[in-house]
């Protein structure tokens, strides 16, 4: 369907020639598997908008550059009503339509899919220390309420976030419940996947840039910016987010898993990302929310049993757990409990999950073992870089001993 069609401004209906239709099949054939799929490449199409006829000849094909896509519009009559309804459709397309705009390949695309996972995300499910989940909540909501501040001290509106910290301490799930803030207030959350394309990076990020200023204000996410950004693309990528053509109204959120990687002119010039946050592995404080957290969830299955004093436990024997260790633990002791649901015997949940920190627990020694055996040093081995001043955050290193524990 054409995105005049799409758009909600115009019916369309095809034309009675089949011709110029092709069909594609997505998914393997396997018998009665797959799913045929309707595409029109070429195609053309009867379209009715405030109660005028015109006829909309629509064409896609590939290049080097990427899927090309071209709109014939034609209308019997003065030109004003098809500059009208033009118009009128490139305004609905500038805005989205339960979907998030995804730039991959060279292009952006709407993804409904990632906007469906974004509306999943809640700051309930995001565990971190109170003031830091605050801290990080209100500069971003204070961003979009300060434009007029902004403007009466003359200063460009725009403002740079890094998250940073090992993987699996909440960064991703921070990052979707940012975007489903911002979608709800109005403003377009912008996804980049990755500048890599044949027309190459330069390319790429220019058109990014171009977007996000057309639809500013908005938010535009660089997840794990250090795999983004190299030796090769960095001046350009610089000199975009300096705003030389003006970056009003953008808001830049970035994540990466290793901060030590990026250029010190990405990470410590403020004008460009003013606010460090430290995603550390959670301490025990934290790694107590967590349990909490899971024993609320637990709390109607009459099968479990998961005291206060469970929790404190919990806590303290998950030292050096990162979210994503302490979120197996409990799935993969919940999956032992229910395929051994049907055995006349069956181990507490509390003997379980203790068993599973202890499977994790040898888990994270191997690795420590492997990272040694990598480096050829006996040198203590840190679960994350030193990360300078001007992070928010509750600690910054931890120490974990080379030897075996």
């Amino acid at each position: 369907m054409s995105p005049i069609a799409q758009t909600g401004v115009a019916d369309a209906s095809s034309m009675e020639q089949p011709r110029i239709r092709r069909i594609g099949m997505h998914g393997h054939q396997e018998g009665a598997s797959g799913t045929l799929v309707k595409s029109a490449k070429y195609g053309c199409y009867n379209v009715k908008w405030n109660d005028l006829a015109f006829i909309l000849y629509t064409v896609e094909y590939s290049t080097l550059r990427g899927d090309v896509r071209l709109y014939y519009l034609l209308h019997e009559g003065p030109e004003e009503p098809s500059h009208a309804l033009l118009l009128a459709a490139n305004k609905w397309g500038m805005k989205l339509h339960d979907e998030i705009l995804v730039f991959e390949m060279g292009h952006w695309r709407e993804d409904r899919d990632l906007w469906q996972d974004v509306q999943k995300a809640s700051w309930d499910d995001v565990i971190l220390k109170e003031e830091f989940k605050e801290s990080l909540r209100t500069d971003i909501d204070g961003f979009w309420e300060a434009g007029d501040v902004y403007s009466s001290l003359s200063i460009p509106w725009k403002r740079g976030i890094i998250m940073a910290g090992p993987p699996g301490n909440g960064k991703t799930i921070s990052v979707k419940a940012v975007m489903k803030d911002c979608y709800a207030r109005g403003y377009a959350p912008l996804y980049v996947k990755s500048f890599k394309h044949g027309m190459g990076e330069e390319y790429c990020m220019g058109a990014v840039f171009q977007k996000a200023r057309e639809m500013a204000p908005c938010m535009l996410v660089l997840e794990d910016l250090d795999s983004l950004i190299n030796n090769q693309n960095r001046s350009f990528f610089l000199n975009q987010v300096d705003g030389l053509v003006g970056n009003d109204g953008l808001l830049l959120i970035a994540s990466t898993n290793h901060f030590e990687k990026l250029d010190p002119a990405l990470s410590g010039r403020p004008s460009r990302f003013d606010r460090k946050y430290s995603f550390d592995d959670p301490g025990e404080d934290e790694r107590a929310l967590y349990a909490k957290y899971w024993q609320n969830k637990l709390r109607n299955n009459l099968d479990i049993s998961f005291p206060d004093d469970l929790v404190a436990e919990i806590a303290a024997l998950t030292s050096d757990f990162s979210f994503a260790y302490l979120k197996e633990a409990f799935v993969s002791t919940l999956v032992v409990l229910a395929t051994g649901a049907k055995r006349e015997s069956r181990a507490s949940f509390a003997t379980t999950i203790k068993d599973q920190i202890h499977t994790l627990r040898e888990h994270i020694k191997n690795n420590l073992r492997e990272a040694v055996q990598d480096t050829g040093t006996k040198d203590t081995v840190h679960a994350q870089a030193l990360l300078p001043r001007g992070f928010v955050g509750g600690h910054y290193v931890h120490a974990i001993p080379a030897e075996p524990l």
